[in-house]
């Protein structure tokens, strides 16, 4: 018995062993997994090298996250140049209808450097003079939206100053609307991407200030114009810079201005004292330095099915839709990700023909109550126009259906009144035949009776 007992009491341990060794194991692993899961992707943990710019002052400023990313000498006054005119287009566009007509001045038409050639007398519309001013970069532009807004270039710079001190621009001076050079004519990289910020924040001047070509319609003094954007990147597809301004006065004395937008990451870059040779350089650096610096959450991949879009006039009338690239979001500090949500935008006035790839909506991304994003909505079929019934939303699939249903309830009808014919001529005939016979039965009676009565 002894025995016996010694081999119960080692099969209990070994079973108690069992047990403790697989709780330790579950232990070790759920210790591991949170570990793994609180330790930082490589990608956020890895320092990215800050690049070197020829600018003397520059700013990189994300507005998803209200981070400066990359500053050098943002406090350091330098010439603006050019780039000022986003000041002047800012206030222009805040005080003046752009269908007002300009007549311009003698002392706007007097202006030298670089102009768009307006003449003493011309009359011109607000709108034509901030294409000037922001795609030439004309100087007369300038004066003349300056001279529009207070009567006169004196009451319009103060009208500047004050505005840029209202923004936050402490270290910011204008003495002109145009940004010639001049010792009291100043800003910093910090400053004037507060600028820029407010002033691209404006749909008027963002699309003026994107705009690649602007073809001007001839004026009562000069014949029609044609104006292309001076601005890096603006004409490259896929960029992400959507808009700005740049300055010019050597060649070594470049300044630059963007707003840039891909993949919902939001910039604003301001290069102040680069050069002409290195300020396309410098902002391609500094794009791809805030790319890979800005961690930004995936929250939609490319080609996820979002629905059907419904298709106006089509032999097709509803079609999938897929989103065309991923999507991004950029939290701000302290951002939880139970921020972000989404949201399918269809376009309601799609019609047919629509060809495989063009965009039919959006997948709006938010954080909070903003839209940071909007991933283009694509469909991947090509849709020719409807019969007549897809004018009532019937396709042609469902037309040929409703066409076949029809013929055969047609069909049958035909069918069954036939059958009802028939039957009622069937009825009748019976009907006949049970008369005639009545008739002959009676005829026959009658026969018999007389036959009788003769007999009598």
């Amino acid at each position: 018995m002894i025995p016996k007992r010694r081999d119960e009491a080692v099969n209990q341990y070994t079973i108690r062993s069992g047990r403790i060794g697989r709780i330790c194991l579950v232990v070790i692993i759920a210790a591991a997994l949170l570990l793994s899961a609180a330790e930082p992707s490589a990608a956020k943990t890895e320092k990215v090298e800050k690049p070197t710019v020829y600018a003397g002052g520059a700013v990189v400023y994300c507005e998803n996250t209200g981070e400066t990313i990359f500053s050098q000498n943002a406090k350091r006054q330098y010439d603006p140049y050019s780039i000022t005119k986003l000041m002047t287009a800012l206030l222009a566009v805040q005080h003046l209808p752009l269908d007002k007509t300009v007549t311009v001045s003698e002392k706007a038409a007097a202006q030298g450097e670089s102009t768009m050639d307006l003449v003493k007398g011309e009359k011109v519309t607000v709108e034509q003079l901030l294409y000037g001013a922001l795609l030439l970069s004309g100087n007369d532009a300038a004066y003349a939206l300056g001279e529009a807004v207070s009567g006169n270039m004196t009451d319009f710079v103060r009208l500047m100053n004050k505005t840029a001190r209202n923004i936050g621009c402490r270290s910011t001076h204008f003495e002109n609307a145009t940004g010639i050079q001049s010792a009291g004519h100043y800003t910093t990289a910090a400053d004037f991407m507060q600028i820029t910020r407010v002033a691209l924040s404006n749909s008027t001047i963002r699309k003026v200030a994107g705009t690649r070509v602007y073809r001007m319609d001839a004026t009562n003094k000069s014949k029609a114009r044609t104006m292309k954007t001076h601005v890096p990147l603006v004409n490259t597809e896929n960029s992400g810079v959507y808009a700005g301004k740049t300055g010019l006065w050597q060649t070594d004395d470049c300044t630059l201005a963007v707003g840039y937008e891909k993949n919902g990451l939001q910039l604003f870059i301001v290069l102040l004292k680069d050069t002409e040779a290195e300020r396309t350089n410098d902002l391609k650096k500094l794009i791809q330095y805030a790319e890979n610096s800005v961690q930004g959450i995936q929250v939609v991949k490319a080609g996820k099915e979002t629905g059907k879009v419904r298709i106006r006039h089509g032999a097709v009338t509803r079609l999938q839709t897929y989103t065309a690239e991923r999507g991004y979001a950029y939290l701000p500090k302290e951002g939880s990700e139970s921020l972000i949500s989404t949201k399918t935008v269809m376009k309601s006035n799609v019609q047919a023909p629509v060809k495989a790839g063009q965009v039919v909506g959006y997948y709006n991304i938010y954080v909070g109550e903003d839209v940071v994003n909007k991933v283009p909505l694509v469909v991947r079929e090509s849709v020719e126009e409807g019969w007549f019934p897809s004018y009532i939303g019937i396709s042609n699939r469902a037309s040929m259906i409703i066409g076949a249903v029809l013929l055969g309830i047609i069909a049958f009808l035909i069918w069954a009144a036939c059958m009802r014919a028939r039957a009622r001529r069937r009825r009748r005939e019976l009907h006949r035949r049970r008369v005639m016979r009545m008739a002959e039965e009676e005829l026959r009676r009658e026969q018999e009776r007389n036959r009788r009565d003769w007999n009598i």
